[in-house]
């Protein structure tokens, strides 16, 4: 982890990745009922060895999986009831970074596996850093001060637009979700499509009128088959001082609220098509109408691929936890405005790069 680890930290290490943990297992914890488990799943098999039977005919398999599916439940109440008693030792932030990383997608990146042709792998400072913001811990080694000026930490580095890392974090979900959308066999998908004019007095005043506004992301066929629908995406940073004292859910209805009213109305109105707000945190969650407008691209993914869509979302959750993962790693820790320059060095902006001299030039002679 590139730090000490108190006792409660391990504890919190040790839960399952659904739960928030890594999956770190103490087997002084867990010994006694593992064995526990295995003697009573292996029992009737036991049973059979010991009447020296030399046929697996009579074993009650039906009875094995009814003990399996038992232990199962007991297993997953344990770890509920691990997670509560935790969240009731834990400070309030790291109870709040426990709650962000039980969410849908957020622990993709734990599980996947390391393959490099998806760009699935990190390195050592990229590992430990995403457990930092895992688990809202320092980050060592980045700048006390930012280059605007400002006191610098990880939330900070989160929403300082200097240097473009936020742009970079959306445009990576942008290029990921009109990959996906082509891949699931969608028509017409466009990047930054610029909507048609309108006229500002026949709309909401809150309404995004202005002449050359564009979203992020537009398809045909999501929905229906000719219908071109509208998706603008909106990652935020779910720690910051506009955000940390709301419930996560409310955060996600606040945006998609703010990205409707702004372009809904003139969607539905000039374009006849429709929106879908695509809303995500630094830490991988996601909104529910992005969950459910991802779900249908993974079922037309799996309908044309002739894929499982348990198998075929897990790929997406995974895709989009990279993008925004890989984005984040790289705003914490990219150079923000213009290094020092040695005051004798000369700026590329007061020399000419025209090498091949022109005509007028040349003085007639």
């Amino acid at each position: 982890m590139g730090r000490e680890i108190s006792v409660l930290e391990r504890e919190v290490l040790e839960l399952p990745v659904r739960f928030g943990g890594l999956g770190l297992l103490n087997p002084v914890n867990t010994a006694d009922r593992e064995y526990k488990c295995s003697k009573e799943i292996t029992e009737p098999l036991v049973k059979l060895i010991l009447k020296q039977e030399l046929s697996l005919e009579s074993l009650d398999r039906k009875g094995i999986q009814e003990i399996k599916a038992k232990l199962t439940a007991e297993k997953e109440a344990k770890h509920e009831e691990q997670y509560k008693c935790l969240c009731d030792k834990v400070n309030s932030r790291t109870k709040r970074a426990i709650m962000l990383s039980r969410e849908k997608g957020a622990s993709a990146w734990l599980t996947a596996l390391p393959l490099k042709s998806l760009s699935y792998t990190l390195n050592k400072q990229e590992f430990r850093d995403s457990i930092a913001l895992r688990y809202s811990w320092p980050i060592n080694g980045i700048p006390k001060l930012c280059a605007c000026g400002t006191k610098n930490n990880v939330s900070h580095t989160l929403d300082c637009k200097k240097g473009g890392f936020v742009s970079m974090r959306h445009d990576a979900i942008r290029d990921c979700t009109a990959n996906l959308l082509r891949d699931a066999g969608c028509k017409d998908v466009r990047t930054e499509p610029e909507l048609l004019p309108v006229d500002p007095r026949k709309f909401k005043p809150r309404t995004n009128t202005k002449v050359g506004a564009r979203l992020d992301v537009s398809a045909r066929g999501v929905w229906s088959t000719f219908e071109r629908s509208f998706y603008d995406v909106r990652v935020t940073h779910p720690n910051c001082l506009s955000n940390v004292g709301k419930p996560v859910a409310a955060i996600y209805i606040e945006h998609q609220n703010s990205k409707k009213s702004e372009y809904e109305e003139r969607v539905i109105e000039s374009e006849k098509g429709s929106f879908t707000p695509l809303i995500f945190t630094t830490s991988g969650g996601m909104g529910p109408e992005g969950s459910a407008f991802y779900k249908r691209i993974a079922e037309l993914t799996a309908a044309k691929k002739n894929e499982q869509y348990a198998i075929v979302m897990n790929y997406m959750r995974t895709r989009l936890r990279f993008a925004i993962l890989r984005s984040t790693l790289i705003g914490i820790r990219g150079e923000r405005g213009r290094s020092n320059r040695n005051s004798k060095d000369i700026s590329l902006d007061e020399i000419s790069l025209n090498i091949m001299p022109t005509l007028d030039s040349y003085e007639c002679r």
